[in-house]
């Protein structure tokens, strides 16, 4: 019988495999470009990655080596003992960050950066918003003119693309976490005031249309598998909140699952924004949610669901209270002759 005591460690360690195996299976794609067959060696202690090792490429017994000297025994070994010896070996470090003085004392070992060790846990990287274009060798590609972009330790693969005909205020932030290869693509004549913030995780997918516009203190959430689309232009007013998943697992205690899994593609995990919405200040818009074309969400609102075209929506929880309508950002007119024939139609019926 598993004591109290122990109970937080064993399910740590589960936690630990779960998590940890399906992102060091994401991060072995990088590691097997650079390696080109060689024999993994594991700098440090990570039991956990020796056994995604085992699972996954059927190799075991695999060497454990150590910077330290008194650390060395039958299981961890010194680094010294296969110096100069990268035309055989190949390092990941799974745990440890990437600090100077260990990189260098692995340079003084004969073992360059991603020709010949790979760390997993990489340092923060920070894209200053006056550098136009960036890459890495963990596939970081980023074209963001005028925007500050933060990668996380953990993030590779991540792709934003930002036309540059886009305009930013101050204290606008894009910030990627997590390995799995989010995706952010910005349109042309975007308007980004102040304090606007989004944050992607592995596998994320943001897309928002040419034209659209937020005004200040707006945060965009889209967690790992998520897919957050926004037409074309669309007007944020401010203190907007958007979460594009839940946060945290929900199970069903009979049925013993999970009933909201991030999983990318599934039309669940989606908010879909469509062309010319208005969304009014300090609006709240949770994950499974889709507006169509031309419609308002109402000041304060917190919308979570399926809403038509042409309508508005207003309430905690949100919900239709005017259909066929439009709208324009011009406050002063007062006839349609304006607005494009594309955003003047009738509400349409759900089936």
């Amino acid at each position: 019988m598993l004591s109290i005591k122990g109970l937080p460690e064993r399910i740590n360690d589960m936690m630990t495999k779960e998590v940890m195996i399906p992102f060091y299976r994401k991060a072995s794609r990088l590691i097997d470009r650079y390696r080109k067959g060689r024999t993994i060696v594991v700098l440090g202690e990570a039991g956990t990655y020796h056994e995604f090792l085992a699972q996954d490429y059927g190799m075991t017994n695999v060497m454990t080596v150590t910077t330290v000297k008194k650390k060395a025994n039958d299981k961890v070994r010194y680094i010294g003992e296969i110096k100069d010896m990268n035309d055989r070996y190949y390092i990941v470090v799974p745990r440890m960050k990437k600090m100077l003085d260990l990189q260098l004392r692995l340079h003084s070992f004969g073992y360059t950066d991603f020709e010949d060790c790979f760390f997993i846990n990489h340092n923060k990287i920070s894209v200053d918003d006056y550098i136009e274009d960036y890459s890495d060798e963990y596939d970081n590609h980023i074209h963001a003119p005028h925007c500050k972009v933060v990668l996380d330790e953990y993030a590779y693969d991540v792709q934003i693309d930002i036309d540059e005909s886009c305009t930013f205020g101050e204290n606008n932030q894009i910030t990627a976490k997590t390995v799995g290869g989010a995706k952010v693509k910005i349109g042309r004549k975007c308007v980004f005031e102040d304090g606007v913030n989004l944050t992607v995780f592995g596998d994320a997918e943001v897309n928002i249309g040419e034209k659209t516009t937020f005004v200040r203190n707006t945060e965009m959430t889209v967690l790992g598998g998520m897919t957050l689309n926004i037409g074309k232009d669309c007007l944020f007013s401010f203190e907007i909140k958007i979460y594009c998943g839940d946060g945290h697992a929900i199970y069903d205690v009979v049925k013993r699952e999970r009933i909201n899994k991030q999983e990318k593609g599934d039309p669940k995990n989606i908010i879909e924004i469509g062309d010319h919405v208005w969304v009014g200040m300090r609006s709240i818009i949770l994950n499974k949610t889709v507006i169509g074309r031309s419609s308002i969400v109402g000041a304060g609102a917190l919308v979570k669901g399926e809403f038509p075209n042409n309508c508005i929506l207003a309430g905690m929880p949100a919900k239709v209270i005017r259909k066929d309508i439009t709208w324009s950002a011009e406050s002063l007119r007062n006839t349609m002759d304006h607005i494009p024939a594309e955003y003047i139609a009738l509400t349409e019926e759900e089936n």
